[in-house]
């Protein structure tokens, strides 16, 4: 019965990481680009259609916009009207922990050492969980992650994982039972291993509504193809890798999904003036930077395929150009490492008494009573006064960096249309006044001329006037003593209306209504 009590209450590790993941991620939605999801969100539960985007805005040099998130805006915008704030923050952090699970899963295949493997797993948590946020972008890391783990499952064999030079082991044959960095049961390829690759094409099928990351999908199976032992798991791959293909195709824009990654590289370089666009600096550079100098060098035992190096490079490129792909190189290099450092380092920490007691192999069913009750205690204190003051967390969005007072003045006072507010407040905007329409916002279309035209404003130029006078601009919401609040209170034609701590609201004299 105690035994039975124990293994009820302590969760596995890769529970027990998902769990640590979960209460370390969840905490107060506070992205502006969620609202902007949001809002679209609202839409589409309120018209039952996916939207063309560039409704949202009046400068309309987009064309049609594609709305290429368009389901996970509707699962957002469902879990904000059922909880509120803490909707989006619980539906986060459960797909954190997912993430995490599958994580430590996927470094559990070659090493039973929590110690090491939960190294491993601060690294990866440092990198990955920053870029989650509640935003869509958190499906495609959380696809990404179960497709390498179910292609890597295929693919892997005990033999793969031993160090040619066996010599190593094989004098100390009583290391053998207890390295620490060995797998805990054998790899082969397992039937369930052959059936989990058919998950991969109607996952696509979904990845593609929530994301546009869904084109790694079949890029990663052709990773992968070189590394399947045998003809027949080729052929498997080459299966699945047809219908990945195909299921993309099964989503409200069809073929026109394929084009999607080419409009975004014809892009790029407007993007680029975008922070998240911006590849990755600091001490993200300098950790991960050595851990792909650790697999490309060689660490292991063994030299790793060349498909296992191009995937880490490729991977390393994808973050170099933009650091919303670092989530994506944290996930591949975890899966690099398990294969070379961690059998690289089995001799040394089998050797070791005090790490080898960091095994732990057991499964405990009751890990996933902690994953339900967790969340059913968040939510339980959402409606629970009693439970609020139990655990005081606060997971309602925080609007106290947004000029609230200053849109309620612009829809009191019915300020004229065509107004203007640079990109960091237009999602706000879009969700507090959904009848008004926007300038500019990059997620609502990659549009070269306005984004040049809300550049040539944020940061007025000598032209700025042209710009105002081509667009019809009529009233201008700007943070207080920014360069074009400056510019416009010497201008002869435009009025300040308002003003506060925080903003200031511009008005054309000639639309000024008396």
């Amino acid at each position: 019965m105690r035994r039975f009590l124990v293994r009820a209450l302590l969760p596995s590790p890769g529970v027990g990481a998902a769990i640590a993941v979960f209460a370390a991620t969840l905490g107060q939605p506070n992205n502006p680009d969620t609202l902007w999801h949001l809002a679209v969100g609202r839409w589409i539960f309120a018209h039952h259609a996916v939207p063309d985007i560039s409704r949202f805005y009046y400068s309309a040099t987009t064309g049609f916009g594609y709305d290429y998130s368009w389901l996970s805006q509707a699962v957002l915008f469902g879990a904000y009207r059922l909880l509120g704030g803490a909707g989006i923050a619980i539906l986060n952090s459960v797909v954190a922990g997912f993430i995490f699970y599958l994580i430590y899963k996927l470094l559990e295949r070659n090493s039973a050492n929590l110690l090491v493997n939960f190294g491993v797993l601060g690294l990866a948590f440092a990198t990955i969980t920053a870029y989650l946020s509640g935003r869509p972008v958190m499906f495609t890391v959380a696809f990404l992650t179960l497709e390498v783990f179910i292609l890597s499952g295929f693919v892997q064999s005990r033999s793969s994982l031993l160090p040619p030079h066996s010599s190593l082991l094989t004098p100390h044959s009583s290391l053998l039972p207890h390295s620490s960095l060995l797998p805990p049961h054998s790899s082969l390829l397992t039937p369930r291993a052959s059936l989990l690759i058919w998950l991969i094409p109607p996952m696509t099928a979904l990845w593609t509504n929530l994301h546009p990351g869904f084109a790694v999908a079949p890029l990663l199976i052709l990773a992968f193809l070189p590394l399947a032992r045998t003809a027949r798991d080729r052929r498997t791959l080459a299966v699945c890798l047809a219908a990945t293909v195909i299921a993309i195709i099964l989503n409200p824009y069809g073929w026109r999904m394929y084009l999607m990654p080419l409009e975004t590289a014809r892009s790029m370089s407007m993007l680029r003036g975008l922070s998240e666009w911006t590849s990755v600096s600091g001490w993200e550079t300098v950790v991960w930077g050595c851990l792909v100098a650790l697999v490309t060098c060689g660490l292991s035992l063994r030299r790793q395929p060349l498909p296992v190096i191009l995937l880490v490079a490729l991977a390393a490129l994808a973050a170099g150009v933009s650091n919303r792909n670092m989530p994506l190189f944290g996930v591949v290099v975890v899966f690099a490492l398990g294969r070379t450092l961690l059998p690289a380092l089995a001799p040394v920490f089998g050797r070791s008494g005090l790490i080898r007691k960091f095994d732990v192999k057991f499964e405990a069913a009751g890990g996933w009573f902690w994953v339900i009750a967790i969340p059913l205690l968040l939510i339980g204190s959402h409606f629970s006064p009693l439970a609020s003051r139990l655990l005081p967390l606060d997971l309602e969005f925080n609007f106290s960096g947004y000029p609230a007072a200053a849109v309620r003045y612009v829809e009191n006072h019915d300020c004229p249309d065509n107004l203007f507010v640079r990109e960091t407040w237009s999602s706000y905007l879009l969700w507090a006044m959904p009848d008004r329409k926007l300038f500019f916002d990059a997620k609502g279309g990659f549009s070269r001329e306005a984004a040049e035209a809300h550049s040539e404003l944020v940061k007025p130029k000598a032209g700025w006037r042209d710009v105002a006078d081509r667009y019809g601009l009529s009233t201008f919401l700007l943070e207080r003593g920014s360069p074009l609040a400056v510019v416009l209170s010497e201008a002869a034609d435009w009025r300040r209306e308002y003003s506060d701590s925080l903003a200031e609201v511009f008005v054309r004299r000639a639309a000024v209504r008396e």
